[in-house]
C-alpha cells in the first residue's frame, strides 16, 4: 500500500496582505463561500480562509501534477457533523484523500494523506 502526503502551513499575516475579494474568490467554492461570508469575526474569517488555502495547498502537494490546471474552486474542504474537515474534488474523485488542519495565534497548517 502507497501512501502519499502533502502538507502546507500558512501565517495569518500573509493572508492579511493578500485578501481582496478577487482573492477569496479565487480561493474558495460556492459553498466555502457562504460560510465565509456568515462569519463576523475579521480573525476568525482570516484562519478559515488560511486554513482552507494551506489544505488545498496540501492536497497538490499530494498529486504533485494534474491533468489539467488546478482550480482552487473546485477543490472543496467542507465540514462533516463533527466539525472535522473533508475533501470534495472534482480532481481524481475516485481518490479519498484525508485531511486535517489545525489553527495557532498566527498560523494555519493542513495535512492531506492519500492511501
Amino acid at each position: 500500500m502507497s501512501k502519499h502526503i502533502g502538507i502546507d502551513i500558512v501565517e495569518f499575516e500573509e493572508i492579511k496582505e493578500r485578501l481582496t475579494d478577487r482573492f477569496v474568490d479565487r480561493i474558495l467554492s460556492e459553498q466555502e463561500l457562504n460560510k465565509y461570508h456568515q462569519i463576523k469575526n475579521t480573525g476568525r474569517k482570516i484562519s478559515y480562509l488560511a486554513g482552507r488555502f494551506a489544505a488545498k495547498e496540501a492536497y497538490t502537494k499530494v498529486y504533485k501534477k494534474f491533468d489539467e490546471p488546478l482550480n482552487f474552486k473546485d477543490v472543496i474542504i467542507l465540514n462533516d457533523e463533527f466539525g472535522a474537515p473533508y475533501i470534495v474534488s472534482k480532481y481524481r474523485p475516485e481518490d479519498h484523500v484525508s485531511v486535517s488542519i489545525s489553527h495557532s495565534r498566527n498560523y494555519a497548517v493542513a495535512i492531506c494523506i492519500k492511501e
